[in-house]
């Protein structure tokens, strides 16, 4: 134990007063009264509770004594060597991921955490910060005194289904604490001891994790191949729990239920569902229903749009473009003009070969090495579009200009009047026209280069009808010919609507959804991560480390005022009911 505040031992002097002024109370002196009837009703009184009266003429100052003591207790602080109480600012930290939805007895994590930080926080005596804790970390509230305000705050989080990044958001709690003086509190279902071995700790923290082991089955993988004239897939699914589970597979296509199997799954095994003869559909969803704590894993879904075309290298194509396509992780080939078919594979080919060309695929068109070049005398002209969104133009050197001459496309960048890069539909295929050679520039030597050839791949790629893959609330920009779209579930509910000049950003719910504008729509699909796919973590404390990195033995103080100061209240009240007593008489 310890003593915050020693001065206030001076306190005692008030307790020695008390006891003085019992040295020079009133003496009583002796009279002669013509009767003594009264008294003998005061000595039958006495008789019938001797032990009180005699106890009586110094329990009242035994008692004022005892209320002075305690409440000069009360003030100099006393307090306990514990580990992790309450301090002058309270650092919260609520994990807003996924994996919170998973419940016990009907009531998810999130909820179970949020209950019993509203109690921490009306316990607490000092400022509260509260921080949501998904992929980005948001301030709820930045040391706020006001518990209702906090509360408030408090309830209008909610979940958002991503990742949680909880050592950035430790990092940022130990920067906003005050070392020993604050806590840290996490309320998540991902974090162990163990990952914390090699930080520095110079704030206390205590992780709560009400369920540290939930019974889950997760659907970890779901895919499905077109092989001739039929559809085929195939299924992961594991057992997370130390028991036999026994449930459904279901898949459905847009409209209807295809198939279900009954399934029987060891504890901590995976199995490897075979998915034959499927429907041609847009959309294949897969479907678990197993009696477990989790339920966020349970649904994945094939989108059978081709995502990922691949590159055809037409002609003689500079290095540069080769390996630029290949570093977006897309399939590259060179081919030879009577390998070329017909389709949605995206040509990079010279303005020569593609005007001897009769296919309508997507293309990149280049100059070729017998094309004239003209010399620029003027700089670049970018204008703001998708295609070189994020490409610094500025500082690219362009010594000549190709002569591809195409009718109907609309120009992107050009210097002067003559065209660098175009962009539009033509002979019903879409189309970008890069219109000088890479030997008269040093754009592949920028950043930028890579970044507008993934511009041009999903500008080229997007008739495809799928726009990629999304994590919830997952922000990025996406290639989309201008204007409005509007975003539709895949079950027709309207979700909201997109400028493209704005940011995109998915739905915060797993599943399929459907861009809209006019006749045209895109799909795209939004999945959980796959860390969000195996809940359970563990509930400890950890106490501030040395540079080492070996936790620090230095107990921290709680104090027990409040439990002095409610003793003297109590003892306030018996010394009233003593005093009432003894004055009735």
């Amino acid at each position: 134990m310890g003593i915050g505040n020693p001065m206030f031992f001076f306190f005692s002097f008030f307790i020695a007063a008390v006891i003085l002024m019992y040295f020079f109370r009133k003496r009583y002196r002796d009279y002669i009264v013509p009767s003594n009837l009264l008294w003998e009703e005061v000595m039958k009184e006495w008789q019938a509770s001797p032990w009180f009266h005699r106890l009586q003429k110094n329990l009242l100052l035994l008692l004022q004594v005892l209320i002075l003591t305690l409440l000069m207790f009360a003030l100099v602080q006393p307090y306990t060597l514990d580990e992790l109480e309450k301090k002058e600012h309270v650092i919260i930290l609520l994990d807003t991921s996924a994996s919170m939805n998973a419940s016990q007895d009907g009531i998810s994590h999130f909820e179970l955490a949020k209950r019993d930080i509203q109690t921490l926080i009306q316990d607490s005596e000092g400022d509260v910060t509260l921080l949501g804790v998904g992929n980005s970390i948001s301030t709820v509230v930045s040391k706020e005194s006001n518990d209702q305000v906090v509360i408030n705050q408090l309830e209008n989080l909610s979940v958002t289904n991503d990742h949680e990044d909880m050592k950035k958001a430790l990092r940022l709690g130990e920067a906003l604490g005050e070392g020993s003086k604050s806590i840290i509190h996490v309320y998540s279902d991902s974090l162990l001891k163990a990952d914390l071995k090699e930080e520095r700790i110079h704030t206390p923290i205590r992780v709560h994790n009400f369920i540290p082991d939930p019974t889950n089955v997760s659907l970890t993988s779901f895919g499905v191949e077109k092989l001739g004239t039929t559809y085929k897939g195939v299924a992961v699914i594991e057992n997370q729990s130390d028991e036999l589970q026994s449930g459904t597979i279901t898949i459905y296509d847009d409209k209807q239920k295809v198939t279900s199997k009954r399934l029987k799954i060891d504890a901590g095994k995976e199995v490897v569902i075979p998915l034959d003869k499927l429907p041609s559909s847009p959309v294949l969803k897969a479907e678990i229903d197993f009696q477990d704590d989790y339920m966020g894993d349970d649904i994945l879904t094939s989108v059978q749009a081709t995502s990922k075309p691949s590159v055809l290298m037409l002609g003689e194509i500079n290095p540069f473009l080769l390996k630029g396509f290949q570093s977006l992780g897309v399939n590259v080939k060179t081919i030879e003009e009577n390998q070329l078919k017909s389709g949605g594979e995206i040509i990079v080919t010279t303005n020569e070969k593609w005007r001897e060309l009769s296919i309508k695929n997507p293309a990149l068109i280049i100059p070729g090495p017998s094309d004239k070049s003209t010399a620029l005398k003027t700089g670049m002209e970018v204008k703001d579009d998708p295609l070189v969104k994020h490409v610094d133009f500025e500082k690219v050197f362009v010594e000549k200009a190709g002569s591809i001459e195409l009718k109907g496309l609309d120009t992107t960048a050009q210097s002067g009047s003559v065209p660098l890069i175009q962009k539009g539909e033509h002979k019903g295929a879409q189309m970008v026209v890069l219109n000088l050679k890479l030997t008269d520039t040093d754009f592949p030597l920028h950043p930028g280069f890579p970044i507008f050839l993934h511009n041009v791949y999903q500008y080229l790629s997007e008739d495809e009808g799928f726009i990629g893959y999304f994590q919830p609330g997952e922000e990025r920009t996406v290639p989309l010919p201008t204007g409005k779209w509007d975003i539709y579930s895949n079950e027709d509910e309207f979700i909201e609507e997109w400028d493209q000049g704005e940011w995109f950003k998915a739905p915060l719910t797993p599943g399929v959804y459907q861009a809209v504008r006019g006749d045209k729509m895109k799909y795209f699909s939004v999945v959980l991560d796959d860390r969000e796919k195996q809940p359970g973590g563990e509930a400890f404390s950890m106490k501030p480390t040395e540079e080492k990195g070996e936790e620090v033995e230095e107990p921290i103080p709680q104090t027990l005022s409040s439990w002095f100061l409610m003793l003297a209240i109590m003892i306030l009240f018996i010394e009233w009911e003593v005093y009432r007593r003894g004055n009735r008489i």
